[in-house]
Protein backbone atom coordinates (compact mmCIF):
# COMPACT_ATOMS: atom_id res chain seq x y z
CA UNK A 1 0.00 0.00 0.00
CA UNK A 2 1.21 3.49 -0.82
CA UNK A 3 1.28 6.35 1.62
CA UNK A 4 -0.86 9.31 0.68
CA UNK A 5 0.89 11.97 -1.31
CA UNK A 6 1.86 15.06 0.70
CA UNK A 7 -0.34 18.04 -0.02
CA UNK A 8 1.14 21.21 -1.43
CA UNK A 9 -2.12 22.85 -0.39
CA UNK A 10 -1.91 22.47 3.38
CA UNK A 11 -2.62 25.44 5.69
CA UNK A 12 1.15 25.88 6.10
CA UNK A 13 1.68 25.98 2.33
CA UNK A 14 -1.17 28.46 1.96
CA UNK A 15 0.41 30.70 4.62
CA UNK A 16 3.76 30.65 2.79
CA UNK A 17 2.04 31.41 -0.53
CA UNK A 18 0.20 34.38 0.98
CA UNK A 19 3.44 35.66 2.50
CA UNK A 20 4.97 35.56 -1.00
CA UNK A 21 2.04 37.51 -2.45
CA UNK A 22 0.39 34.53 -4.11
CA UNK A 23 -3.25 33.50 -3.93
CA UNK A 24 -5.01 30.27 -4.72
CA UNK A 25 -6.39 29.95 -8.23
CA UNK A 26 -8.92 27.38 -9.39
CA UNK A 27 -8.18 23.80 -10.29
CA UNK A 28 -7.23 23.62 -13.98
CA UNK A 29 -9.77 20.82 -14.35
CA UNK A 30 -12.56 23.23 -13.34
CA UNK A 31 -11.31 25.71 -15.95
CA UNK A 32 -11.28 22.88 -18.51
CA UNK A 33 -14.89 21.98 -17.68
CA UNK A 34 -16.12 25.59 -17.86
CA UNK A 35 -14.31 26.18 -21.14
CA UNK A 36 -15.50 23.02 -22.88
CA UNK A 37 -19.07 23.77 -21.76
CA UNK A 38 -18.93 27.28 -23.24
CA UNK A 39 -17.42 25.95 -26.49
CA UNK A 40 -19.96 23.13 -26.77
CA UNK A 41 -22.90 25.48 -26.21
CA UNK A 42 -21.71 27.42 -29.26
CA UNK A 43 -20.92 24.32 -31.37
CA UNK A 44 -23.12 21.19 -31.33
CA UNK A 45 -20.28 19.19 -32.91
CA UNK A 46 -18.21 19.40 -29.70
CA UNK A 47 -18.77 16.28 -27.62
CA UNK A 48 -17.42 14.86 -24.38
CA UNK A 49 -16.96 11.09 -24.03
CA UNK A 50 -16.27 9.92 -20.49
CA UNK A 51 -15.29 6.69 -18.80
CA UNK A 52 -17.27 6.84 -15.55
CA UNK A 53 -15.51 10.14 -14.93
CA UNK A 54 -18.22 12.76 -15.31
CA UNK A 55 -17.85 13.71 -11.64
CA UNK A 56 -14.07 13.57 -11.34
CA UNK A 57 -13.75 15.33 -14.71
CA UNK A 58 -16.01 18.15 -13.43
CA UNK A 59 -18.42 17.48 -16.32
CA UNK A 60 -21.61 17.28 -14.25
CA UNK A 61 -22.78 20.73 -15.40
CA UNK A 62 -21.89 19.80 -19.00
CA UNK A 63 -24.07 16.69 -18.81
CA UNK A 64 -26.95 18.64 -17.29
CA UNK A 65 -26.78 21.47 -19.83
CA UNK A 66 -25.97 19.39 -22.93
CA UNK A 67 -27.00 15.76 -22.35
CA UNK A 68 -27.05 15.03 -26.09
CA UNK A 69 -23.38 16.06 -26.33
CA UNK A 70 -22.08 13.77 -23.60
CA UNK A 71 -21.45 10.05 -24.08
CA UNK A 72 -20.83 7.94 -20.97
CA UNK A 73 -19.21 4.56 -21.67
CA UNK A 74 -18.50 3.43 -18.12
CA UNK A 75 -15.22 1.89 -17.03
CA UNK A 76 -14.15 0.83 -20.53
CA UNK A 77 -11.24 2.98 -21.65
CA UNK A 78 -10.54 1.08 -24.88
CA UNK A 79 -14.18 1.52 -25.89
CA UNK A 80 -14.05 5.18 -24.88
CA UNK A 81 -11.14 5.84 -27.22
CA UNK A 82 -12.67 3.78 -30.05
CA UNK A 83 -15.97 5.65 -29.78
CA UNK A 84 -14.17 8.99 -29.63
CA UNK A 85 -12.16 8.10 -32.75
CA UNK A 86 -15.31 7.01 -34.58
CA UNK A 87 -17.09 10.24 -33.71
CA UNK A 88 -14.00 12.21 -34.73
CA UNK A 89 -13.97 10.45 -38.09
CA UNK A 90 -17.54 11.68 -38.65
CA UNK A 91 -16.67 15.34 -38.19
CA UNK A 92 -17.27 15.69 -34.46
CA UNK A 93 -14.76 17.40 -32.18
CA UNK A 94 -14.42 14.96 -29.31
CA UNK A 95 -12.89 15.39 -25.85
CA UNK A 96 -12.23 11.86 -24.48
CA UNK A 97 -12.05 12.29 -20.69
CA UNK A 98 -10.81 9.66 -18.25
CA UNK A 99 -8.13 9.23 -15.55
CA UNK A 100 -4.72 9.58 -17.16
CA UNK A 101 -3.43 6.37 -15.59
CA UNK A 102 -6.05 4.27 -17.39
CA UNK A 103 -6.42 6.29 -20.58
CA UNK A 104 -2.72 6.09 -21.42
CA UNK A 105 -2.16 2.49 -20.31
CA UNK A 106 -5.28 0.40 -20.85
CA UNK A 107 -6.20 2.27 -24.03
CA UNK A 108 -2.71 3.03 -25.36
CA UNK A 109 -3.12 0.85 -28.46
CA UNK A 110 -6.40 2.54 -29.31
CA UNK A 111 -4.90 6.00 -28.77
CA UNK A 112 -2.00 5.05 -31.03
CA UNK A 113 -3.92 3.34 -33.83
CA UNK A 114 -7.46 4.70 -33.72
CA UNK A 115 -6.66 8.33 -32.97
CA UNK A 116 -3.04 9.16 -33.80
CA UNK A 117 -2.21 6.94 -36.75
CA UNK A 118 -5.70 7.49 -38.16
CA UNK A 119 -5.23 11.25 -37.64
CA UNK A 120 -8.60 11.92 -36.02
CA UNK A 121 -9.11 15.30 -34.34
CA UNK A 122 -9.74 13.87 -30.88
CA UNK A 123 -8.59 15.55 -27.68
CA UNK A 124 -7.53 12.87 -25.19
CA UNK A 125 -7.96 14.41 -21.74
CA UNK A 126 -6.04 12.69 -18.95
CA UNK A 127 -7.39 13.76 -15.57
CA UNK A 128 -5.97 13.20 -12.08
CA UNK A 129 -2.52 12.84 -13.60
CA UNK A 130 0.74 12.21 -11.80
CA UNK A 131 0.19 11.12 -8.20
CA UNK A 132 -3.09 13.01 -7.80
CA UNK A 133 -4.84 9.88 -6.56
CA UNK A 134 -2.38 9.66 -3.65
CA UNK A 135 -3.28 6.77 -1.34
CA UNK A 136 -5.08 4.80 -4.05
CA UNK A 137 -1.58 3.68 -4.95
CA UNK A 138 0.54 3.06 -8.00
CA UNK A 139 -2.28 1.47 -10.01
CA UNK A 140 -3.85 4.94 -10.10
CA UNK A 141 -0.69 6.99 -10.63
CA UNK A 142 0.21 8.11 -14.15
CA UNK A 143 3.92 8.70 -14.22
CA UNK A 144 4.23 6.95 -17.57
CA UNK A 145 1.83 9.01 -19.70
CA UNK A 146 4.33 11.51 -21.07
CA UNK A 147 6.82 8.79 -21.95
CA UNK A 148 4.24 6.52 -23.60
CA UNK A 149 2.59 9.26 -25.68
CA UNK A 150 5.84 10.94 -26.70
CA UNK A 151 6.81 7.67 -28.38
CA UNK A 152 3.75 7.96 -30.67
CA UNK A 153 3.86 10.05 -33.80
CA UNK A 154 1.19 12.63 -34.54
CA UNK A 155 -0.05 13.79 -31.14
CA UNK A 156 0.44 17.15 -29.47
CA UNK A 157 0.97 16.89 -25.70
CA UNK A 158 -0.01 19.80 -23.45
CA UNK A 159 0.14 20.07 -19.65
CA UNK A 160 -1.22 23.52 -18.74
CA UNK A 161 0.58 25.16 -15.82
CA UNK A 162 -2.11 27.61 -14.70
CA UNK A 163 -5.69 28.68 -15.26
CA UNK A 164 -4.91 30.92 -18.23
CA UNK A 165 -2.94 28.19 -19.99
CA UNK A 166 -5.68 25.66 -19.23
CA UNK A 167 -8.39 27.84 -20.79
CA UNK A 168 -6.31 28.69 -23.87
CA UNK A 169 -5.13 25.08 -24.31
CA UNK A 170 -8.73 23.83 -24.38
CA UNK A 171 -9.68 26.49 -26.93
CA UNK A 172 -6.64 25.68 -29.09
CA UNK A 173 -7.31 21.94 -28.86
CA UNK A 174 -10.93 22.45 -29.94
CA UNK A 175 -9.73 24.42 -32.98
CA UNK A 176 -6.90 21.98 -33.81
CA UNK A 177 -7.57 19.37 -36.50
CA UNK A 178 -5.09 16.80 -35.20
CA UNK A 179 -4.83 14.56 -32.08
CA UNK A 180 -4.07 16.30 -28.77
CA UNK A 181 -3.36 15.06 -25.24
CA UNK A 182 -4.34 17.46 -22.45
CA UNK A 183 -3.05 16.49 -19.00
CA UNK A 184 -4.65 17.76 -15.79
CA UNK A 185 -3.90 17.05 -12.15
CA UNK A 186 -6.42 17.53 -9.35
CA UNK A 187 -4.80 20.38 -7.44
CA UNK A 188 -5.25 24.09 -7.23
CA UNK A 189 -2.96 26.67 -8.75
CA UNK A 190 -1.14 29.58 -7.22
CA UNK A 191 -1.59 32.93 -8.89
CA UNK A 192 0.51 36.03 -8.48
CA UNK A 193 -1.29 38.42 -6.19
CA UNK A 194 -0.11 41.91 -5.62
CA UNK A 195 3.47 42.46 -6.66
CA UNK A 196 5.88 42.71 -3.78
CA UNK A 197 8.08 45.79 -3.52
CA UNK A 198 11.24 45.20 -5.53
CA UNK A 199 9.80 42.15 -7.29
Amino acid sequence: MSASAPSMYSPDAKAVAEKLGLKMGRANLEVFADTILALAKADRNILAVTGDSRGSGKLGPFGQALPAQLVEVGIAEQNLVGIAAGLGSCGKKVFAVSPACFLTARALEQVKNDICYSDHPVVVVGISAGVSYGALGTTHHSLHDFAALRAINNITIVAPADNTEAREAVKAAAAHDRPVYLRFGKGWNLWPGRRRAGA
